[in-house]
């Protein structure tokens, strides 16, 4: 009887403390008024930075942009003289989601030997990973979600997703396509580039044909083609140029003969990888093929023996819309700092800003997003230091105007072990 008398107490303080924090945390995720006040602006616009400037969101969204702006009730100010204010970045070529620990195969989700093009990833994106979080501390608020590549030239369909606490995130599925050529499709299609162009451009035909006379073809009887009927139907939106398709090359020609494809089959091209880029850099940008890169990435191999740090000031110099990604998923806020190192090379600092901001924006269709400007959803990041300085750091972050808790497992690791005495969870002593 003792057990019942106490165990039903119990219950309620446990339910008022679940009901307590549950509250606490809706509390901190609302969409609040905010006014930044005396900071320098990277607007991502063509203002450029705005210095001493003031920055009011109201609704989830950039309200006001001035100097001197006065706080009406109900808005907090946040002193931010000396610090710096960007959109939130995001990176355009990431597994978060789908990986947690590289080494353990149940922990990784990102490709299937079973689907090509029709593998849409979405489904399996972890909201809760670990990962979503660090990355989110860091400043990166938006992220576009990859298939790794199995059996197929063509890895599936990829997510733009943002990096909410409330881990609901999911903006946008099969919001991509991405397939590989270079030395990576050359090895799926029998060890050579014109057999795997070849497969491409087969597959992008009997999508073409497969779209014009749809009601030929009945459910569940085999066709000759090269692909699934799924897959097929997974490139229509390719076709219609509704989603772009994003290539993974690095050699120059390798580059020239892909754009020959999309001018074919006049889809949405992306290159992705791109390290000889700059030797065509006048053909990219004449296509007006944007370029996913690294620009960290200069260690030359057989498909990219001409890679140079300075690849990505060519490509600038030459038009090339340009799309700053880096750091893998673990650390996938480290894409700024590979900008920052494309700065060292000659990018304009602007221009490495928009790269991870409004670029990947107007590439991969997410609207209202990647500006400092009025209308757009406050995605703001406040840092201590310059954005693109890898000893900076976010203080601040907004994703669609609600205010992002800056914990992470590793930063309750930290504090949890930042002083040892009197912790009697120490695991040793020196």
């Amino acid at each position: 009887m003792k057990i019942k008398q106490t165990a039903k107490p119990i219950k309620r303080i446990a339910v008022a403390l679940v009901t307590l924090s549950t509250s606490i945390f809706s509390i901190g995720l609302q969409a609040e008024s905010y006014l930044f006040k005396n900071a320098t602006l990277h607007t991502a616009t063509a203002k450029g930075s705005l210095k001493n400037a003031d920055l009011l969101v109201r609704d989830g969204k950039i309200a006001q942009i001035g100097i001197d702006l006065t706080a009406t009730d109900g808005v907090k100010v946040v002193n931010a003289k000396g610090k710096h204010v960007t959109p939130g970045f995001i990176n355009a070529s990431t597994n978060l989601g789908l990986v947690e620990i590289g080494a353990v195969s149940s922990t990784v989700d990102a490709s299937t030997k079973k689907l090509g093009a029709s593998f849409d990833i979405s489904a399996a994106v972890n909201f809760r990973s670990t990962l979503i979080p660090q990355n989110r501390i860091n400043g990166l608020t938006r992220a576009v979600v990859m298939p790794r590549f199995g059996k197929s030239l063509f890895a599936g369909q990829g997510a733009v997703i943002a990096l909410h606490s409330t881990e609901k995130g999911l903006l946008k599925s099969k919001a991509v396509q991405l397939a590989r050529y270079g030395t990576s499709g050359a090895s799926h299609a029998g060890g050579s580039r014109a057999a795997a162009l070849a497969m491409l451009d087969k597959a992008l035909s009997e999508a073409k044909y497969l779209r014009a006379n749809q009601a030929k073809f009945t459910p569940g009887i085999k066709y000759q083609f090269s692909q699934s009927l799924p897959d097929l139907k997974a490139l229509f939106p390719v076709l219609e140029r509704k989603i772009p398709l994003v290539i993974t090359a690095n050699r120059a020609d390798d580059i020239v003969n892909i754009i020959g494809l999309s001018k074919k089959h006049k889809f949405k091209l992306i290159i992705s990888g791109a390290k000889e880029g700059w030797l065509v850099a006048d053909q990219i940008a004449a296509a007006k093929v944007p370029v996913v890169m690294d620009p960290m990435r200069n260690l030359p191999g057989f498909d990219s023996l001409a890679v140079r740090l300075d690849g990505a000031a060519r490509m600038y110099q030459a038009g090339v819309k340009l799309i700053f990604v880096g750091g893998g998923s673990h650390n996938a806020y480290l894409a700024r700092q590979s900008a920052g190192n494309a700065v060292a090379y000659g990018v304009p600092h602007a221009v490495a800003i928009e790269a991870m901001t409004i670029n990947p924006a107007e590439v991969f269709g997410i609207s209202n997003y990647g500006q400092l400007e009025i209308g757009m959803e406050a995605d703001v990041v406040v840092w201590d230091g310059d954005p693109l300085e890898v000893t900076s750091n976010a203080e601040f972050v907004l994703i669609q105007g609600q205010n992002q808790p800056m914990v992470s497992r590793a930063t309750r690791l930290r504090d949890r072990y930042w002083e040892l005495k009197g912790n009697q969870e120490q695991a040793f002593t020196k």
